[in-house]
């Protein structure tokens, strides 16, 4: 039921958008992903989650670990945009960059919700920690496939750095936002080098969210291990 329910929700999502003639580059994705988060709802109330369970319950004595994480993220993917894509001004503001934020902001609470709580506290639950982590970060990779073998490389990284964030605080709150946002909404926003970023940078960032990510999961494993009794 984990996995059924959101693949069915994106199959109505891509049935509905097929019906009604929707073209895929205006709302279709809008469309898909609104039917994404709705299943991702119907799991929540079907199975009644809890906060903690989806990462949703705030942890005062991890807050700051959560804050300080996710700035040390943000500021990654900000030295990326700065000095590799070379963002400058913005772009002219449109009603179609209205829809795309609107549609940016639907997919990334969808995918949050589902890949860093539902299916992160599923496996958790049943197996640990370290394996919802790289469990996630796999099938987040997948679920990219349409990107091409590349976009599931560089997604299953991006996941394992973003999943980390919830392995080490127990939170997503800021994965919603700044992070993911800003990872999705920027080249909308900026004018930069997006059509030909240099060919290292494409591989350099994946393999810096691999090193970041691993090092946020090995301060974390050892602080455990000195809290433990």
């Amino acid at each position: 039921m984990i996995f059924l329910i959101p693949i069915v929700g994106m199959a109505l999502g891509v049935a509905v958008t097929f019906l009604l003639k929707i073209n895929q580059s205006d709302y279709g994705n809008l469309v898909v992903n609104l039917f994404f988060l709705t299943a991702c709802v119907v799991l929540i109330l079907l199975f009644k989650f809890s906060p903690e369970y989806l990462g949703l319950k705030f942890i005062k004595e991890r807050a700051k670990t959560h804050v300080f994480l996710s700035l040390v993220i943000f500021t990654l993917y900000i030295l990326f945009y700065i000095f590799v894509i070379r963002i400058s001004a913005f772009k002219p503001f449109s009603a179609a960059t209205l829809w795309g934020l609107l549609t940016y902001l639907i997919v990334i609470i969808a995918e949050e919700l589902y890949f860093r709580g539902i299916l992160y506290g599923f496996i958790q639950e049943h197996f640990s920690a370290r394996t919802a982590l790289i469990v996630t970060s796999i099938i987040f990779g997948l679920f990219h496939a349409g990107q091409g073998l590349r976009g599931i490389v560089s997604k299953t990284f991006t996941g394992w750095l973003w999943g980390s964030l919830r392995y080490s605080s127990g939170m997503i709150f800021l994965l919603i936002f700044p992070i993911h946002f800003m990872y999705n909404s920027i080249w909308l926003l900026f004018k930069g080098n997006w059509t030909s970023p240099p060919v290292w940078a494409v591989y350099t960032l994946p393999a810096f969210e691999f090193m970041l990510g691993s090092a946020i999961v090995i301060i974390r494993d050892k602080q455990s291990k000195k809290t433990r009794p």
